[in-house]
């Protein structure tokens, strides 16, 4: 079982947001089993806004074979229940290992599956009250 520590010291510096963001997202991937948690932490990157910078460099080395989430800050102002199940959808196409429509043309009929199966797993790792 992880900690939040224990996510936020294996994330390291590939958490970047204000520290409700950070939160969130610590609460939120506590939800996931553990060999969930430890694929996240080692290959993605989640970042939204922040109050410590206007702008984000990255080098392509940075993100190379990573996988990037950003939570707007439209979705940081929405119901915490909201957040969370964002958060976990995204995480979902990663787990997944969905394809990214950007560098791969995707029939209508792939992204709907892709969207469907990322709304099951959101599903079955949130409970809400």
């Amino acid at each position: 079982m992880w900690t939040k520590q224990e996510i936020k010291y294996a994330l390291g510096g590939k958490l970047i947001g204000n520290e409700y963001m950070k939160n969130v997202v610590l609460a939120t991937l506590l939800k996931f089993p553990d060999l969930n948690i430890k694929y996240i932490t080692k290959n993605c990157w989640i970042l939204s806004s922040s109050p410590d910078a206007w702008a984000y460099t990255f080098t392509g080395n940075d993100l190379k074979g990573k996988h990037l989430i950003f939570l707007s800050d439209e979705l940081l102002s929405q119901p915490l229940s909201q957040i969370q199940y964002t958060l976990a959808h995204e995480i979902g196409h990663i787990i997944l290992k969905h394809r990214n429509s950007i560098n791969y043309r995707q029939s209508k009929h792939e992204i709907g599956n892709q969207e469907y199966e990322a709304d099951q797993f959101a599903k079955k790792y949130l409970v809400y009250n």
